[in-house]
């Protein structure tokens, strides 16, 4: 979840029936991801969410490139979180971040600026032998 923001509520927080796009891993794995492109999307992730399975993720499409921070705030599992550059090549991986249970939560920042960020299953990221310089292949919702 973005740390740009506060706590949305629970009750706004369950995965919504948009159209979902997909990321390509570069095993070549599919994920359907559903697409976080407003600060309220941004800032709800997958809060409250009881489980995420290894075909889902979430794409965060940040307006700008930047040093984007994320938190485990009211998350309920752990996630991998993959930053990515305005190519879709991997800047940064947090692997296995735990659900933060008291404040107050740390955050978790790349080390180069990012304009997408994806999360993922925890341990997906090291399964599917995610490292720095992989580009990820982003296909829209059609």
């Amino acid at each position: 979840m973005w740390a740009g923001r506060a706590a949305a509520d629970p009750a706004s927080t369950q995965p919504v029936q948009e159209p979902r796009g997909e990321v390509v891993l570069p095993s070549g794995r599919i994920l359907q991801v559903e697409i976080a492109d407003t600060p309220e999307k941004r800032a709800r992730g997958y809060m409250y969410r009881e489980k995420i399975s290894d075909t889902d993720g979430m794409v965060f499409m940040m307006e700008r490139l930047d040093f984007h921070s994320f938190w485990m705030k009211n998350c309920k599992v752990g996630l991998d979180i993959i930053w990515l550059d305005e190519n879709w090549k991997t800047v940064h991986i947090e692997r296995k971040v735990p659900p933060c249970l008291k404040d107050p939560c740390p955050s978790y920042t790349p080390m180069q600026a990012s304009l997408y960020v994806l999360e993922i299953q925890e341990g997906l990221s090291q399964k599917e032998r995610v490292k720095l310089g992989d580009r990820i292949l982003y296909r829209p919702p059609r």
